[in-house]
């Protein structure tokens, strides 16, 4: 394959992550094996060929199902391992049940310890914009002199407790970070 070749339907891969819809120019020179493969490898359901299908039938162009689905097997392979299952999790991004029954346990398994580590990081996360706010609020409030002795004292007692949390949840984050490290090698 060319260089340019090459470097076309790498624009064309990029290209499809953004969109599920193929222009006319990409429909005619799509590579349907690369295209399967990076649908599988990006874990996108098979069903993704139809969306391909569909915006180049308007050119009157139409996939080939079996070379897509042969790059799509070998695209789910690389897709279905533990190191990219954490990876997927610690991402944010949804499992869509895609892997073969013999590599989904323990796709799963390190799917999990990735989403929950997302999980925690976005709960210390929203913790941290709380006291931000509150300490804006304390701070605004205070010199203008809009609020009562009790409700500085709520305020300053709330940020104690936002802060204790966020400690305890880095303690868990640093522990659960550790052990889906540790597993990955086990």
């Amino acid at each position: 394959m060319s260089i340019t070749k090459h470097l076309f339907f790498l624009v064309v891969i990029s290209s499809l992550s953004a969109c599920a819809s193929l222009n006319k120019e990409e429909c005619q020179q799509a590579d349907w094996y690369d295209i399967g493969y990076h649908d599988g490898k990006s874990g996108y359901k098979v069903s993704r060929l139809s969306d391909h299908r569909q915006a180049c039938a308007e050119h009157h162009i139409y996939p080939d199902k079996m070379r897509y689905k042969q790059g799509y097997n070998l695209g789910l392979i690389h897709y279905c391992t533990p190191e990219n299952a954490l990876q997927t999790g610690l991402a944010g991004n949804t499992y869509q049940g895609i892997c073969p029954h013999e590599a989904e346990k323990s796709f799963l398994k390190k799917y999990y310890q990735g989403k929950a580590i997302y999980d925690l990081s976005n709960e210390i996360d929203k913790h941290h914009s709380r006291i931000s706010s509150v300490e804006y609020i304390l701070k605004r409030d205070k010199k203008k002199n809009k609020l009562t002795t009790a409700e500085i004292r709520a305020y300053k007692n709330e940020l104690i407790e936002l802060k204790i949390r966020i400690e305890e949840k880095q303690k868990h984050l640093y522990y659960m970070k550790g052990k889906a490290d540790s597993s990955l090698y086990n």
